[in-house]
C-alpha cells in the first residue's frame, strides 16, 4: 500500500531499489578495492563488467540457496513438489498476460481448466519467481480454512494490493485483529435482526415500482439489483438512506464508485505481483475512495455523537454502527470494517440476484414450478415473512444452485505463515509440499463445476440436485459447496443475503408474470464472443457474459423485459 504522497509505483520502485543496486554495488566495490587485498590492478571496464554481472549471479545464487534450503525441508516433510506449469515465455509472462486477458474477455476461470486436465487439480504457475499455487481440491480448502486455520493468513502481500480500500477491516486483517473486528460485528447478525423484513420490503417496493415503470420495454435488472442492495445494505447497516434507486444527488455516484474500485482490485490481484508499476502516476483508486469516505465519514462523526448522548440518555443499538461505536472511538476503524461490510452486502447479494434471475429467465418450466410453491406459501400479493421463506424449499434449491454454478466470490487466497504440506491429489500419495508465504489462490467457481464431485451434469443448471439423492455429495463433503466461504471465517451475513434474496424474488415473481431476456437491448460487451460456441460446458452456450472481479457480475449488464401480472396491475 503506497503511503504518504508517493504513488504505489513509485513507493515500489523506492523500496526495490536498495536491492537492485546492492548487488552491483558491492561487485564493483569489490573490484576497485581489490588491489589493497591481493595487489591485482582491475581496470574500470572489468569493474563496469564485474557489476553488471553481479545481479543475475546474485540471483542465480539467491535461487541456488533457496531451493537447498527447501529441499530440505521437503524431505523432512516426507512430501514432494507441486507441479510447475511451463509457460511459453521467460518467468511464465505470458500467463500473467493470459490472466489479464480473461478479466477483459475470457469466462471466468477458463485459463484454468486446461491447466487443471495437465497438471491435476494443484499446480503452481510461478509468475515472475512467485509461486502461486492454485488448488481447487476440497481437501486443500477444508484444511487451509477449517482444520488447519491457524497456519494461514491472509498476508501481506494481501493487504498490500486490497488495503487502499479494504483497509485492515475483516477482509484483510489477521489474528487478533481479524478476531476483534469479527467479535465486534458478530452480534448484529442475529436471527431476531435478520428476520425483520422491514427493509427489505420498502426498497423492494421501490425496486419494483421502478421496473413496472418500464412498461414491458427492455431495462438493465442488474444495474436495478445493485442499487437495491446498496440501498438495502446501508440502511441495514448505518441507518443511511442512500436512495440509489431514486438516483438522488450525489449518492446516486456511490454504487458506481464501488463498482469501479472493486474492478481496480481485481486488477491488482490479476497483475501481482508488478500491480504498482501499472499506477506510477497515482493511486487508481483514490478520487473513488474519496467519494466513499465522503458518504461515510460524515455518518461515523455523527454516530461517534451520537454515543457520547447516548451514555447520558440510554439507548439500544439500532445498527451495526451503533455496534462498532459501542466498541471503539477509532474512526479508521470502523471505517474500514463497515465498508468491509457494505462490499459484502451490496455486491455478493446483488450477484446472486442476477444470475438466479438469469437463470429463472432461461428455465421456464422451472420457473412455473417456483411460482406454484409461492402462491402455495403466501398467495399472489401477501408479502412474505420470515417463517413463509423458512418453508421454501424449492426457491433455497434455486439460489443454492445459482451460488454453485456463479459463487459470488469465486475465487480466494491464502498464504501460508510457515512452510506446510496440503494432501495429494492422489490416494496414498505423498503430500504436496508449500513454502512459507507461497502465494495460494482457491478456485471455488471451478471447484462448483468439478464433475468429479457434482456429476456428468455439472454444467447444467438444476436445483433439483440439491432436492434429490445428488445432495448426498454435499451432506458427505460440505467442502465442495462454499459459496459463503468455510471455517471460523465463514461468511456471518450468509442468513441476511437468503432473506434478502428470498424475499425480492418472492416479490418479483407475484409482481410479474414473465420474465424474458431482451437480447436486442444488450450492448456490444454484453454478448458472448462468437468465439465462445466452440467453448466447452456453459461457456457453449451461456447468453451472457460472467465476469469476476472480487465477486461475480454480468458483463454489460442483465437486459430482461417483465410483464405485469394481472394481479398487481388490477
Amino acid at each position: 500500500m503506497a503511503s504518504g504522497f508517493l504513488s504505489p509505483g513509485v513507493s515500489y520502485i523506492l523500496k526495490f531499489i536498495p536491492k537492485l543496486l546492492f548487488p552491483p554495488g558491492l561487485a564493483y566495490l569489490a573490484c576497485t578495492n581489490a588491489p589493497t587485498i591481493r595487489t591485482l590492478s582491475i581496470p574500470l571496464w572489468g569493474r563496469i563488467l564485474a557489476a553488471v554481472l553481479a545481479p543475475p549471479v546474485w540471483a542465480a545464487i539467491r535461487a541456488l540457496y533457496v531451493h537447498v534450503r527447501e529441499e530440505r525441508e521437503i524431505r523432512a516433510l516426507g512430501a514432494v513438489r507441486v507441479p510447475v506449469v511451463k509457460g511459453k515465455w521467460l518467468w511464465n509472462l505470458d500467463l500473467l498476460l493470459g490472466r489479464i486477458k480473461q478479466g477483459k474477455d475470457g469466462y471466468p476461470f477458463d485459463v484454468v481448466e486446461p491447466m487443471i486436465r495437465r497438471y491435476g487439480k494443484t499446480f503452481n504457475t510461478r509468475i515472475l519467481g512467485e509461486d502461486r499455487i492454485v488448488t481447487c481440491d476440497p481437501a486443500h480448502i477444508q484444511r487451509i480454512f477449517a482444520t488447519d486455520f491457524e497456519g494461514w493468513e491472509k498476508g501481506d502481500n494481501f493487504r498490500s494490493s486490497m488495503g487502499a480500500v479494504f483497509g485492515t477491516g475483516v477482509f484483510t486483517s489477521d489474528g487478533d485483529l481479524w478476531k476483534f473486528h469479527r467479535q465486534m460485528t458478530r452480534p448484529f447478525f442475529s436471527r431476531d435482526r435478520i428476520s425483520n423484513l422491514d427493509i427489505f420490503s420498502r426498497h423492494s417496493e421501490d425496486a419494483l415500482s421502478i421496473i413496472k415503470s418500464t412498461q414491458g420495454t427492455p431495462f438493465d435488472y442488474q444495474d436495478l439489483i445493485f442499487r437495491f442492495t446498496l440501498d438495502s445494505a446501508a440502511e441495514f447497516l448505518f441507518s443511511a438512506q442512500v436512495n440509489s434507486l431514486r438516483g438522488d444527488g450525489t449518492t446516486h455516484e456511490l454504487g458506481p464508485a464501488l463498482s469501479r474500485l472493486q474492478h481496480r482490485m481485481a486488477q491488482r490481484s490479476r497483475t501481482a505481483p508488478i500491480w504498482p508499476l501499472l499506477e506510477l502516476m497515482g493511486d487508481k483508486t483514490r478520487d473513488d475512495l474519496r467519494l466513499v469516505h465522503g458518504f461515510i465519514g460524515p455518518i461515523i462523526d455523527a454516530a461517534l455523537e451520537k454515543k457520547k448522548s447516548l451514555k447520558e440518555l440510554g439507548g439500544d443499538d439500532e445498527t451495526l454502527l451503533d455496534e462498532l461505536v459501542n466498541v471503539t472511538d477509532d474512526p479508521k476503524v470502523i471505517l474500514d470494517q463497515t465498508l468491509n461490510v457494505l462490499f459484502a452486502g451490496r455486491d455478493t447479494t446483488a450477484a446472486t440476484l442476477t444470475f438466479l434471475t438469469y437463470c429463472l429467465a432461461t428455465h421456464p418450466l422451472f420457473l412455473t414450478r417456483l411460482r406454484e410453491e409461492i402462491n402455495a406459501q403466501v398467495g399472489e400479493a401477501r408479502t412474505p415473512t420470515y417463517d413463509d421463506i423458512k418453508q421454501m424449499k424449492l426457491l433455497k434449491a434455486a439460489i443454492n444452485e445459482t451460488l454453485r454454478l456463479f459463487p459470488p466470490v469465486p475465487g480466494n487466497v491464502r498464504y501460508p505463515i510457515k512452510s506446510t504440506t496440503l494432501p495429494s491429489n492422489v490416494p496414498g500419495g505423498k503430500p504436496f509440499y508449500i513454502p512459507a508465504k507461497a502465494k495460494v489462490p482457491l478456485t471455488i467457481m471451478t471447484m462448483h463445476k468439478n464433475k468429479e464431485y457434482w456429476g456428468e451434469d455439472a454444467d447444467l443448471w438444476d436445483p433439483d440436485r440439491f432436492l434429490d439423492e445428488r445432495n448426498q455429495r454435499v451432506i458427505s463433503n460440505p467442502f465442495i459447496f462454499l459459496p459463503f466461504s468455510a471455517g471460523p471465517r465463514i461468511c456471518l451475513g450468509q442468513q441476511f443475503a437468503y432473506q434478502e434474496i428470498s424475499f425480492f424474488i418472492i416479490r418479483l415473481l407475484q409482481t410479474f408474470q414473465s420474465l424474458e431476456l431482451a437480447p436486442d437491448a444488450m450492448p456490444p460487451d454484453a454478448r458472448p464472443p462468437a468465439s465462445w460456441a466452440a467453448g466447452k460446458g456453459r461457456k457453449a452456450t451461456e447468453k451472457i457474459r460472467p465476469k469476476s472481479d472480487l465477486t461475480m457480475s454480468v458483463e454489460g449488464g442483465l437486459w430482461l423485459k417483465l410483464k405485469m401480472s394481472k394481479e398487481s396491475s388490477s
